[in-house]
Parts: structure tokens; C-alpha cells; sequence
């Protein structure tokens, strides 16, 4: 019996070993795969990155050949996970082993998917407008002898013409990219991010403490949506008093995101955010349905998606991104259940580079762990932050704002770190990672 009992201490000592072995490296694995020096995101940027040069994507490919031996060993490891698990089981431990969050590849993939059930949702929705509605959209007709000047005068100034080339070169490069260059959006801070879901291609939420900036904005007739179905008169209309429909006959630069608001009680509008440099004492649009706004300071949680924007996709996004917020804890939505789509990209973004975002303005919520009592939880608030001064529920992130106590904001809440958890399944494990983890 003692031989026997030494017996089974060894070959369960052993399982334990190899059990641990069997752990491990699938955990390796994947903390490697996130290293911004990991063969993945190298070849990543070698191919998919428009704007290195010939002999940096020439280096990056020489050192993806010297990390060939550990290419083609998580490739092999990747064809035997679907082989075990299958394509529905096995597909998240490959996306995050060979494709990586951050990578391009991994964002194409997960736009590509989101397209599969938007394109039929955009013509499924797809209405042929009314004579009514097409005569305002009818382009206005330029001045031929405007036309003429600038045509000259663009022949024979090399300048121009450079600044002409260099301005379609840009263009076309930001046809490819998922945040257009040259464009300029209100300043944020990243208070911190937790993943969406559980699933691989969920995304994550980030929590976004915004700056005060300036809109113009407008309200949308009943045809027009949140989708990309709707909205072209209202983005011809505020795109012309940037252009110069204004007091003062002003020409200020174009700014990203565009945002579609969608409040509680149903009424859409669509803003654009002003550049700084005319914030401050903007010029007053010519058009009574234009109005410019001043945008307080905000806290919001955002979620990313790609693809094109149809009322279904934003229902999921939005019931996405309050499910996330509620399991998350750490902060709650502003009372009155609106939300804005803010879009980042030209009409001529390829559609699975499209970056969109869904946001909801939302406020802090006191961990169990505080040691505040009610009296200095309510003493950084000013009376209810979800009630505007003027007793009008906030319900996004362009409405008045989170008045609170400049002197007595708390801190953003601390970045909570835990351990891995590590779900074992033959050759397929899942790792969750929370916050800087």
C-alpha cells in the first residue's frame, strides 16, 4: 500500500506538471502576441500600414523572417485549436494569437463581419426621396467665372499645385484609414477601458473625460435617421456655414466627429465640432435652423464599431454598450436615455474602415471600498448631475453637461488590476484581462 500510495503521488505529481506546462504556454503565447515587437504586429504594419515608407516595411519584413521559427509555431498551434475546437469554438484563441487587438487585420475582420448583417439592413431601409425633398438638396450652381479664376490661377502658381497634390495624396490615404489625418476633434482623456463582452469580437468600452469645445448644430426633419440613411440635407446645411454661410463670411477648417444625437423624447439633431481657434467668439450662421453651443466639460462612455451606420447596428451597439456599463459598476448613465453616433470618416472610407462610435454621458458611482460617507458623496455633486439648471434632463454627451464641483471632483477611479483567469479546455483557453492587465 505505501509502494501504491508513492506510485500515485508521482503520476499525480506529473498530471500537475503537465497540467501546468499545458497552461502556461497557451499564456505565453498570447502576452507575446500583444507585444508591439510581436511578429504579428510587425507583419501587420509591413503590410497593412500606408503611411511607413518601402525601406521600413522592407526592415519590419526581415525581422518577421527572424522570428520565422516562432511565426510558424503559433501558426501550427492555431491550426490545431480549429482542428480540436472547430471554427465556432476555436476562433477566438486564433483572432487573439495570429490577429491581435490593435493590429489593422484584426479591425478589418471585425468590420468585414459587422458588414455581413449592415448591408442588408441599408437597403432594406433604403426609401426613394419625394420631389419635395430633392429640390433643397439640389447642389447650388458656381459662378463659371469663379470657376475660371481658380482653374487659372492654378495653372500657373506651382505652389498651388503642390499644396493641390498634397492635399489628394491625403485624401486618398485617409480613404484607407480608420481615423482620418488632418482633422481636428475635441480633446479628451482616456480615464481608463473593460472589455464589451466576452466575446472576441465584442471591443471594448472606453471612459472618456471630455474638454469643453463648441458645436454647431441643427435639428433633423422627421425623415432623416441616426443611420446613413438619413442626414444629408442637415450635414450640406452646417458643412456650408463652416464654409462660409455666416456673418462674417468665414471659412473655418472641418472638423471630425460629425454627431448625431438621438434624445429621450425622439428628436434627432446632428452637430459639428467648431476648431478652436474660432471657438471663442464663433461667427453667427446666416441660417435660422443653425445654432452654435458651448459644450461643458463631460464624462462618457464610448463604444467603437465599424461598417456602416443602420438604426439596427446602432440598437446593438447602444443595448451593448449600457449592458457593459451595468456589469462594469463603475458609473451610470445620466437619466433620460439618449445617446449620440459620432462618425469619423469621408463617404469615401472604405466601409470596413469606418470608425463609429456610440456614446452616453455618464457619471461616477461610489465603490463598495470608498471611504466617503453619503454627506462627501453629495457634496461633490452639484444637486442631481442628471438635472440641467434649467430642470431639463441631460441625455447625451452634447447636452449641458456634468455640473460638478471643479474644486471637489474626485479622482478618475483607479485602474482595477487582477489576476488572469484562465479557463482550461483541451488546447483552448480564454483570458480575461482586467484594466492595465
Amino acid at each position: 500500500p505505501e509502494d501504491s500510495m508513492k506510485v500515485v503521488c508521482i503520476l499525480y505529481g506529473f498530471a500537475v506538471v503537465q497540467g501546468a506546462m499545458v497552461v502556461t504556454e497557451p499564456v505565453k503565447r498570447l502576452a507575446r502576441a500583444k507585444r508591439s515587437n510581436g511578429w504579428q504586429k510587425r507583419l501587420d504594419k509591413a503590410l497593412l500600414d500606408i503611411d511607413i515608407t518601402l525601406e521600413q516595411r522592407l526592415r519590419l519584413l526581415q525581422r518577421v523572417a527572424q522570428d520565422g521559427k516562432q511565426a510558424s509555431s503559433d501558426i501550427r498551434v492555431a491550426v490545431e485549436t480549429i482542428k480540436e475546437r472547430g471554427i465556432g469554438k476555436g476562433h477566438p484563441l486564433v483572432l487573439d494569437l495570429l490577429f491581435p487587438s490593435g493590429t489593422t487585420a484584426r479591425a478589418d475582420l471585425e468590420g468585414l463581419v459587422a458588414l455581413r448583417k449592415q448591408v442588408p439592413e441599408l437597403f432594406s431601409a433604403l426609401k426613394p426621396a419625394t420631389l419635395a425633398e430633392l429640390k433643397p438638396a439640389a447642389p447650388l450652381a458656381a459662378d463659371p467665372k469663379i470657376v475660371v479664376s481658380q482653374l487659372a490661377a492654378l495653372m500657373v502658381d506651382p505652389s498651388k499645385q503642390r499644396e493641390l497634390a498634397k492635399e489628394l495624396v491625403q485624401e486618398t490615404k485617409n480613404s484607407l484609414r480608420s481615423t482620418p489625418k488632418g482633422l481636428e476633434t475635441p480633446r479628451y482623456t482616456t480615464v481608463r477601458t473593460w472589455a464589451a463582452g466576452d466575446g472576441a469580437l465584442d471591443g471594448e468600452v472606453e471612459l472618456r473625460k471630455y474638454e469643453p469645445f463648441t458645436v454647431a448644430r441643427m435639428t433633423m426633419v422627421a425623415r432623416d435617421k441616426a443611420g446613413l440613411e438619413g442626414g444629408a440635407s442637415g450635414f450640406k446645411l452646417l458643412a456650408s456655414y463652416l464654409f462660409g454661410e455666416n456673418d462674417r463670411e468665414e471659412t473655418m477648417a472641418m472638423t471630425m466627429p460629425v454627431e448625431m444625437e438621438t434624445k429621450a423624447d425622439g428628436e434627432l439633431t446632428m452637430a459639428f465640432v467648431l476648431p478652436r481657434a474660432n471657438a471663442a467668439a464663433p461667427p453667427v450662421p446666416n441660417m435660422a435652423d443653425v445654432n452654435v453651443e458651448q459644450v461643458a466639460e463631460r464624462l462618457v462612455a464610448v463604444k467603437a464599431f465599424s461598417g456602416i451606420v443602420t438604426d439596427e447596428e446602432l440598437e446593438r451597439q447602444r443595448e451593448a454598450l449600457l449592458r457593459a456599463v451595468e456589469v462594469d459598476g463603475g458609473t451610470r448613465p445620466l437619466e433620460g436615455g439618449g445617446y449620440s453616433v459620432l462618425q469619423y470618416n469621408s463617404p469615401f472610407t472604405v466601409p470596413w474602415r469606418r470608425r463609429n462610435e456610440l456614446a452616453i454621458v455618464v457619471t461616477n458611482l461610489p465603490q463598495a471600498d470608498d471611504v466617503e460617507t453619503a454627506a462627501e458623496v453629495e457634496d461633490v455633486l452639484v444637486d442631481d448631475p442628471a438635472v440641467a439648471p434649467t430642470g431639463e434632463p441631460v441625455v447625451s454627451w452634447y447636452d449641458s453637461g456634468l455640473r460638478l464641483k471643479r474644486e471637489s471632483v474626485p479622482e478618475p477611479m483607479a485602474e482595477r488590476a487582477a489576476e488572469p483567469k484562465v479557463e482550461l479546455d483541451n488546447y483552448y483557453i480564454m483570458l480575461w484581462y482586467d484594466s492595465e492587465n
